[in-house]
């Protein structure tokens, strides 16, 4: 027990230099952690476990002296090394620092910790739930070592203390540093004439929430950096624009240009870089209720003819899913995605997909899903992943000149499995130029959901979302096997 707690003790210590939250011990896990280290111990190699619930870390040392012992913070100290070798706020492309990520990594909340010896060789095993590592999701779940506490209270240096922008009070043309005009009124009158135009109440100014706000903005111009807090309770944008003009301000409607309660701050740094961060309450943006608080733009305040109902960047080709229940038929198009895609998994010996029709109540089915990042990216004209999907996912775009043109589902699938090419199997090395192929045939991803959209610009999207999601650090030897054909 000794062992655990001091292993969780170094866990923690490097957790906060990096202001994600402390883990916790569990017992559970503590035992699946125990089980699997004697098992290292009694065959005598140091490999990792085939659970796929919990994120992994292994450490192994060896001595002729028969007594030697080591503390739990010795094997913390040897993961936590591994920072030497990170990169910050990129995806890894390898596992060089894989120990290092899963130790810090903000979403991980529960910790088991075993250890097993025999004669002078000790082997050390710590579970971690919910599992870190996960593609995509480093820059946000691997903060660098910073000046925030896990309680969203900055540690302002005497660098950000001595900032002298205080936009919780009302912006005079003494302030033309930084801002110019009402910025805090200009700010909310700009939130509720576009919340209007979606019929939604307008929101209130809150004092607390603005101090709030401004902590942020003041440290993100003290660091000159563009990142979100990490663990806020509160619903979040920021924005940042520079200038080399020193007198170069802003007022309240240029960031919102590009709840209930909004509290918004603004500070700006001698790099000329001007930092914007507002926060909302109640939060926003939670998966299964953007439908009923996103609602769409109301033509009659654009002075518009309410017109009939139509999707103008779906493809005729391939008819939506019906709203609402689970009884809706797919469309042609997921039907032959979902062919193609099995056609390529039979290949390498893992089960099919289904379409997914799960969630129908809460969530969207995964096609819905799909379909409506696929009408964003027509609509914006942009190939993007989802922010913090839950799924896996793969995008696909073409255009051509012959606005009649539309791809198939073949051509989608296709171009995403031709990555094979570029990938080494066998080994657990991230390939960027990979990982559309080694989700296709991810072999523990069970369900599908896809949709297509094309704009009046000759542009078609193909969105494509996984379940479970795939690509997972230290999991593709065993998830993407070599073709049998």
């Amino acid at each position: 027990m000794d062992f655990q707690l001091e292993c969780l003790q170094a866990h923690n210590e490097y957790r906060k230099k990096h202001g994600v939250p402390p883990l916790k011990l569990n017992k559970e896990m503590c035992r699946v952690s125990q089980e699997w280290a004697n098992r290292l111990i009694r065959t005598n190699v140091l490999q990792h476990s085939n659970n796929r619930e919990y994120g992994e870390n292994l450490f192994c040392i060896q001595s002729s002296n028969p007594n030697f012992s080591i503390s739990g913070k010795d094997a913390v100290d040897n993961w936590y090394e591994e920072i030497k070798v990170h990169k910050f706020g990129v995806e890894p492309n390898s596992l060089a620092s894989g120990h290092f990520t899963q130790v810090v990594w903000k979403d991980s909340h529960e910790l088991g910790v075993a250890y097993a010896k025999s004669a002078g060789k000790i082997v050390v095993v710590a579970n971690y739930s919910p599992a870190g590592n996960i593609i995509g999701h480093f820059a946000e779940n691997v903060p660098p070592p910073g000046a925030i506490n896990i309680n969203n209270n900055i540690e302002l240096s005497n660098d950000i203390s001595k900032l002298s922008i205080n936009p919780t009070k009302t912006f005079h043309k003494s302030d033309q540093k930084v801002t110019e005009g009402n910025f805090e009124e200009d700010f909310l009158e700009a939130h509720n004439t576009f919340r209007k135009r979606h019929g939604v109440p307008p929101l209130k100014l809150d004092r607390k929430l603005c101090r709030y706000s401004e902590e942020w903005a003041k440290h993100l111009a003290a660091k000159n950096i563009l990142e979100h807090r990490p663990g806020s309770n509160y619903g979040e944008n920021i924005y940042c624009l520079y200038s080399s003009d020193p007198n170069f301000t802003v007022n309240g409607h240029t960031p919102v240009d590009t709840c209930e309660y909004l509290g918004v701050g603004v500070a700006k740094n001698s790099q000329g870089s001007i930092y914007v961060v507002a926060n909302y309450s109640p939060a926003g943006n939670f998966v299964g209720h953007y439908v009923e608080n996103v609602p769409p733009v109301k033509p009659a305040f654009y002075g518009d003819v309410v017109r009939k109902k139509e999707s103008p960047v779906t493809s005729p080709e391939t008819p939506r899913e019906e709203v609402g229940g689970c009884g809706g038929q797919f469309s042609q198009f997921a039907l032959d995605a979902l062919k193609v895609h099995n056609e390529y998994r039979k290949k390498h010996g893992v089960s099919d997909l289904e379409l997914s029709q799960k969630n129908c109540i809460y969530l969207f089915q995964l096609c819905k899903f799909a379909q409506e990042w696929a009408d964003t990216c027509a609509r914006t004209s942009s190939l993007q992943h989802r922010a913090n999907c839950p799924y896996g996912e793969n995008i696909f775009s073409v255009y051509s000149s012959d606005f009649s043109h539309t791809p198939t589902a073949r051509d989608a699938v296709k171009e995403w499995y031709d990555e094979i090419k570029q990938h080494t199997f066998g080994m657990e090395k991230v390939n960027q130029n990979t990982l559309h192929f080694t989700q296709v045939v991810w072999k523990n991803s069970k369900q599908l959901g896809i949709g297509i959209a094309k704009n009046k610009r000759g542009q078609t999207y193909v969105v494509a979302n996984y379940d479970p999601r795939g690509n997972y650090i230290g999991q593709f030897v065993d998830n993407v096997p070599r073709s049998k054909a």
